[in-house]
């Protein structure tokens, strides 16, 4: 309750700073009255299976979310953590983790695309994205059941301006995944619509041996730092 309070306040203020609705209303009605119920998995383990290897991976990963806090702490003034609203099953907000890459303050103008090359990000920024390792607290989302290992992104109420409520909704009746088939169909090179059409296309096929697919293919793209910024 206490983090769903806050992502009201945040939601307030990228509001004020952006000039409009953060989120469609008409979208959010639906979901508060929807509630939890009619939320679809794609099949029937793949909470259980989020359940397990996102509480695995956090126990054996744990030096790693270690050193990567030690070396954003000593090399730049802020927190370890960054956490940003996102849009979760139905649009319902939650609050995404990541390990921070960019200098305290970068999101005052409002949130936005970055770009290759983009002088808000940190030394240590340009590492961790680069390697995917500012992703790695998001497994903290997956273990409490905002997100799943495998989805379309969480994104932020104006990436989605275009798309229509049929599209928005389909889309939504998943959880949101650390990775996706638009994530290794392109990720960063893809345009908005694109990616769009990819969540879609996953919705629509979603099935255990997909995300095992995509799952293969994630890691190969984290080993070849292929497709981010």
């Amino acid at each position: 309750m206490d983090d769903f309070k806050l992502s009201q306040r945040s939601t307030e203020k990228l509001e004020r700073s952006q000039g409009g609705p953060h989120f469609d209303p008409q979208l959010m009605a639906q979901s508060q009255a929807a509630a939890e119920t009619g939320v679809k998995s794609g099949y029937f383990l793949k909470r259980p299976f989020d359940l397990v290897l996102s509480g695995l991976a956090l126990v054996f990963l744990s030096p790693v979310f270690l050193l990567i806090a030690c070396l954003i702490k000593f090399t730049s003034p802020g927190p370890v953590f960054f956490r940003q609203e996102r849009l979760g099953v139905n649009e319902k907000p939650f609050l995404i983790l990541k390990f921070r890459s960019m200098r305290t303050g970068s999101e005052k103008s409002g949130s936005q695309f970055t770009t290759v090359n983009d002088s808000r990000i940190t030394p240590v920024g340009k590492l961790i994205r680069k390697t995917s390792l500012d992703e790695l607290p998001q497994l903290l989302n997956v273990f409490r059941g905002e997100m799943s290992l495998i989805g379309p992104r969480p994104y932020i109420g104006f990436e989605l301006k275009d798309a229509s409520p049929s599209i928005r909704e389909m889309r939504s009746s998943v959880r949101p995944g650390i990775s996706g088939l638009a994530q290794v169909s392109g990720r960063s090179t893809l345009s908005q619509s694109t990616v769009i059409d990819f969540d879609i296309k996953y919705v629509e096929q979603c099935s255990l041996w997909l995300d095992f697919k995509i799952v293969c293919q994630t890691l190969q793209k984290v080993v070849t730092c292929d497709g981010s910024n």
